[in-house]
């Protein structure tokens, strides 16, 4: 059993365990193969032993004992054919290399979701060591067929005020496919290139260069405008129609409280609330009128079908284009440019609410590595970190580690 247990240990396919032995604080398996007689690589004639020796390899980690190597013999060969001289190799083992694939493999993987730092002080490796093997074995972790149906873009800041980047990843999934430096439409539609062959949605905020690129990257994509950010127009005016009400000496409670109850559904209020509501609306004819059209494109966002949508939204804008309000006249102005995008969102099960998600990890992704310089470093961590199948493939791996500890 003790011999079986070790043999799973070290899970290297026919080789021999000769024995264990410990040398300081590092435990060492004494490993053969079966007598064989490599062949020359050039001609593949039989080749003489020249000279061997021992070399050890790290190549596992058990949370008692730490790293643990193995010992092989690597001889030096010569081809009596050709003259041709060698060393023998393993699979798996680079000679000159101080750790299996394997452990390296396995390293990378435990950097997903922590710092390399992190991992390098747990191993008590070098940092530039642990760092090394990351980013040769991350890549491989990814899949390269990139075929989704929906996208979502948004921008986020590496320095706010100064650097931005573009960020693509999928509707459904949440896995991050691209991230491009910039914000302009050029950097938009780089992004999109990646996914363009097979994408059918594409979800975005209300930025007018979002909607020239996923235009020119994607034409034959529905553009589908995300919901929040078309009533964030109706809650921003609502809260700067408040702020001017709230200038005088009156007290009306809690900010936050009103605020919430000016941008919530009057069905999901008590008498209570909504009676405060009306004295707020009382109080303003602005702030009323935002309040109506909000309550009114709720309305057109309940549309079962294209035609009643459209029928819908064109009402709207036919009521409120020409508004005592000067406020509500620039909402709908800005919703008069994107008509189809606004029919979309309301038709779409698509929004950028993943998007939002994932740029809350990615600020986190920053300031865990104290920043990044090279964009496509900080591209494979988003990728690697938003993938879920590789998620998952990292907990089990983690918990079969444990259970053999």
């Amino acid at each position: 059993m003790y011999a079986q247990f070790i043999k799973e240990l070290i899970d290297l396919p026919d080789v021999l365990i000769q024995k264990v032995r410990k040398e300081g604080d590092r435990w060492i398996f004494e490993l053969s193969l079966p007598e064989q007689c490599p062949l020359c690589p050039v001609c593949l004639k039989r080749t003489i032993k020249m000279t061997g020796k021992k070399k050890q390899w790290m190549h596992g980690y058990a949370q008692r004992i730490g790293i643990f190597w193995i010992e092989l013999p690597v001889e030096r060969r010569r081809c009596s054919t050709c003259g041709m001289t060698f060393s023998t190799s393993y699979p798996g083992i680079s000679p000159p290399s101080v750790a299996t694939d394997a452990f390296q493999q396995w390293v990378a993987q435990s950097c997903i979701g922590t710092s390399i730092q992190a991992v390098a002080r747990m191993l008590k490796l070098p940092y530039t060591t642990v760092e090394r093997w990351f980013y040769t074995h991350a890549p491989s972790f990814l899949s390269n067929d990139i075929q989704p149906k929906a996208v979502c873009v948004d921008e986020f800041a590496f320095r706010k005020g100064h650097d931005y980047a573009v960020a693509i990843m999928d509707a459904e999934t949440g896995e991050g496919y691209a991230i491009e430096a910039g914000k302009n439409e050029e950097a938009i539609r780089r992004a999109l290139a990646h996914v363009s062959r097979s994408v059918q949605y594409v979800v975005s905020d209300l930025a007018p260069a979002m909607k020239k690129a996923i235009q020119g990257g994607c034409p034959e994509a529905t553009h589908v405008v995300d919901y929040f950010h078309v009533i964030q127009l109706f809650t921003d005016a609502l809260d700067r129609c408040r702020k001017y009400v709230d200038k005088g000496s009156k007290k009306h409670g809690n900010v936050r409280y009103v605020c919430r109850l000016l941008s919530t559904c009057p069905e999901k209020l008590t008498e209570e609330e909504r009676q405060i509501v009306r004295e707020w609306c009382n109080e303003s004819d602005d702030l009323k009128s935002v309040y109506q059209s909000l309550q009114h494109f709720r309305y057109v966002s309940k549309s079962k079908d294209e035609q009643q949508a459209k029928r819908r939204l064109e009402s709207w804008i036919h009521r409120y284009s020409f508004c005592p309000c000067s406020v509500v006249r620039a909402i709908a102005k800005a919703l008069v440019k994107r008509t189809e995008e606004i029919v979309s969102c309301i038709l779409s099960p698509y929004s950028n609410g993943k998007m939002e998600g994932t740029n809350n990890k990615i600020k986190l992704i920053k300031r865990r590595g104290y920043g990044y310089r090279n964009i496509q470093r900080f591209a494979l961590r988003v990728r690697l970190e938003t993938t879920n199948i590789l998620y998952w493939q990292v907990q089990v791996h983690l918990l079969v580690m444990n259970q053999v500890n």
